[in-house]
């Protein structure tokens, strides 16, 4: 089976009509699964609530966000929306869609961990472009960095040392290949250096042989 984590509430996140990251680019999408012939094999799953997980979720959101653009993103959406910058309008309803866009992100983490298969997550605003303190390229949150970064923080590196001396590690590193079918085998001492590299505001765990 196939987790695809969704929910209706993604529509409410209103760009306008003629913009091209509109509700009806998830509906096609649900649509083209609902009626894709192996559909049987899909299993729909609803994200999270916000409120079941805020604690957590806002200080995941506050290691990739600054706490003064999470409020500006927060009062324009509920003085009824405008833009955050040139493309990138949001509507009343966009700042707790956008929460609970986060949040399914790391229900989708959580998936891949515990089951080592791939999930998908379909879920708008979008959250790849967003940097720290501006909002970019239709998205509002960086969700792709808030579910790359959690689970350094939340969970722990586990190592199992080998003959040649390598550690296969079994979190965060193995959510980036998973989906594509690869699990790394990395040398226990270049574990640090690849945390840093790519996620350096990290303060997670590092594997030791």
């Amino acid at each position: 089976m196939l987790p695809v984590i969704y929910s209706d509430d993604f529509l409410l996140h209103k760009t306008g009509m003629l913009h091209p990251e509109r509700p009806e680019r998830l509906t096609a999408i649900v649509n083209a699964l609902k009626a894709a012939p192996w559909a049987a094999q899909i299993e729909w799953q609803l994200p999270t609530p916000v409120a079941q997980r805020e604690q957590a979720l806002f200080s995941a959101l506050k290691k990739v966000h600054a706490q003064r653009y999470i409020k500006e993103v927060e009062h324009l959406a509920h003085r009824g929306g405008g833009y955050l910058d040139g493309d990138t309008p949001i509507s009343a309803e966009s700042y707790d869609v956008a929460l609970l866009a986060a949040s399914a992100w790391l229900d989708g983490v959580d998936r891949v961990l515990a089951a080592g298969e791939p999930a998908f997550v379909l879920a708008r605003p979008p959250g790849h472009h967003a940097e720290k303190a501006r909002a970019m390229g239709f998205c509002l949150f960086s969700n792709a960095a808030i579910a790359a970064t959690t689970p350094w923080n939340s969970r722990e590196l586990t190592a199992s040392p080998s003959s040649t001396g390598t550690c296969t590690t079994a979190t965060a590193l193995n959510l980036w290949w998973k989906t594509a079918g690869k699990l790394p085998t990395v040398p226990c001492t270049n574990l640090r250096a690849i945390r840093e590299r790519e996620m350096p505001t990290s303060t997670g765990p590092t594997a030791t042989c």
